[in-house]
């Protein structure tokens, strides 16, 4: 998941805030989350709207962050976990650190997350995070333990040292005393399933992008449907994740009848989601 520009939402999903209702009465949309990662100041009358807002915290002014706890927003902050962007003040300091491009996103690459430098840079982001009065933060890229162990030709050793950084990491973050949202991390959260559930009760929400839609052309907002393997699996983490923590789904779609899908799983499975129109999440 990246970080570009204003969020476009679908307009008939709920404005948390305001406790609007969707069509679908008395479920769990009634405190839906807005995902407006890329957005800034000129967009507080959208965000504002929402009880629970994952955001860029640097692209807002202390008072923004004031505005929005006041109007009874609880605030996430995007935290990437396993990998490192460019466009960050930091990248100097850890691109050494870095061992693969990332794909689809040039702007960007995944991390040694081993490293007891970056761990210790994590958690001095999460205490930033903090001190900004951020409630929560949305980690991002734990899949890096998937590309380890599925597309980075490497030892079975990093493997292992990757999966042992991401527990590290998510104990270290668990110890700020903020909320965790995990963003996807599939394989990772599997084996922790079955070697350490424990560890899953850390979390407090579990997202997970493109359950029922699939991305066709990242440039040009083209999506389609999830294939059936895909969106299977998807649902068999959320089966025991949900044991753990809350769900929450993002999707991408224009179509009116996949949304229908989206609605009625989680209306079926107590699930929150949130649908964009766009890759980006303008």
């Amino acid at each position: 998941m990246k970080k570009i520009a204003l969020l476009f939402l679908i307009p008939f999903l709920v404005s948390c805030g305001q406790q609007n209702k969707t069509s679908i009465e008395g479920n769990i949309q009634n405190d839906n989350f807005g995902v407006f990662l890329g957005a800034n100041s000129s967009s507080l009358s959208k965000i504002v709207q929402y009880k629970n807002v994952i955001i860029d915290i640097d692209e807002f002014s202390e008072n923004d962050i004031s505005y929005l706890r006041d109007n009874g927003c609880k605030i996430y902050s995007y935290l990437s976990i396993g990998s490192l962007e460019k466009y960050r003040s930091y990248y100097e300091t850890y691109k050494d650190l870095t061992f693969m491009d990332y794909d689809n996103w040039p702007d960007e690459r995944w991390i040694d997350v081993s490293s007891n430098v970056w761990q210790n840079h994590l958690v001095d982001e999460a205490n930033r995070f903090k001190n900004l009065k951020s409630d929560g933060i949305f980690m991002d890229n734990f899949d890096v333990y998937h590309i380890v162990k599925e597309e980075y030709e490497c030892s079975e050793i990093f493997i292992e040292d990757i999966f042992n950084g991401c527990i590290n990491i998510l104990d270290r973050l668990d110890e700020t005393g903020l909320d965790l949202i995990i963003n996807s991390g599939t394989d990772f959260l599997e084996r922790l399933n079955v070697e350490n559930n424990g560890e899953l009760d850390k979390i407090d929400v579990y997202a997970q992008e493109c359950i029922f839609s699939s991305i066709a052309d990242y440039q040009k907002d083209i999506f389609g449907k999830q294939d059936e393997e895909t969106s299977s699996y998807y649902k068999s983490i959320i089966s025991f994740m949900k044991s753990h923590s809350e769900i929450l789904l993002i999707e991408y779609t224009k179509d009116d009848s996949l949304l229908s899908e989206v609605e009625n799983y989680c209306k079926t499975n107590n699930c929150y989601y949130y649908v964009s129109a766009s890759v980006n999440l303008i």
